[in-house]
């Protein structure tokens, strides 16, 4: 009997021994979730007519996470830009290797969203509430996605998920406010509202938001803008009304606009 006993116990002490040299099972990469709601992810965004800093990007997907952007800034005024973004995503954060000299970092929150980036020197903070972005603020060292504004601050307002207001400023001047009336179209391809990019503070790395680190979609697409000037700018007020053609699947293929009489329009494809 005493033999039996001895035998279990170094059975016993073998088992607990070779559970605790196991190594722990590797946590699971990130799998952000993508604004959209439908399973088949945009692809593409271009822009035409006479409209000017906006970016048109082409995205491409690995196992349900975006993986590589390429963005060019379509018709720019000054600094031309054009850039390729890969995203390789661990348990606890992505990393972005990019084309050319920008090297970009990112710090995530407890919700898997960005929390701080930076830009070689550029600086960028955002914040969230209800998984949603309603502030930013960036202060710019170098020039980079052909931005100019040393330093630019938003917040953003919303009612029953969709954007109301955009409350928007460059170098502390006084703000520009960006009013905006949702259509009855659902967003489901979770897409950004047009022209408000810079606003949103997401200029140039859209990709960001398209891969799901910059919080939720609005609700409902975008119908009308009006943005309201402050005295000093010496700018007309002026209003947006945007116009969207969607497919037999109900995906967002197309939409049209105008700006002080100029026409424009952006393609989205999947």
């Amino acid at each position: 009997m005493k033999v039996l006993h001895t035998t279990a116990c170094l059975v016993l002490a073998a088992l607990i021994a070779s559970c605790a040299n196991e190594e722990p099972a590797p946590l699971p990469n990130l799998r952000p979730d993508l604004p959209g709601s439908v399973e088949t992810h945009i692809r593409g965004i271009a822009h035409s007519g006479s409209i000017e800093g906006n970016y048109d990007w082409e995205f491409s997907y690995t196992d349900g996470r975006l993986t590589g952007a390429k963005g060019i800034l379509y018709n720019p005024t000054s600094h031309e830009v054009e850039y390729t973004s890969r995203l390789t995503y661990t348990p606890d954060n992505v990393t972005i290797a990019n084309s050319g000299n920008l090297l970009m970092e990112v710090m995530l929150d407890g919700n898997n969203c960005v929390e701080y980036l930076t830009v070689n020197k550029d600086e960028y903070h955002f914040f969230y509430a209800d998984g949603r972005i309603i502030a930013w603020e960036k202060t710019l060292k170098d020039i980079n996605f052909g931005a100019e504004a040393l330093h630019a601050r938003g917040t953003i307002e919303y009612k029953d998920g969709d954007i109301a207001l955009i409350t928007y400023s460059e170098n502390n001047d006084d703000p520009t406010y960006y009013h905006c009336t949702p259509s009855s179209l659902y967003n489901t391809n979770g897409l950004l509202p047009e022209t408000l990019s810079k606003q949103m503070g997401c200029f140039g790395f859209e990709h960001l938001y398209y891969a799901g680190l910059m919080g939720k979609a609005t609700k409902h697409l975008v119908h009308i803008i009006q943005i309201d000037y402050p005295e000093e700018a010496k700018r007309e007020d002026y209003q947006i009304q945007f116009n969207y053609f969607v497919n037999k699947e109900e995906q967002t293929e197309l939409c049209t606009y105008n700006i002080n009489g100029q026409a424009a329009s952006v393609n989205y494809y999947y």
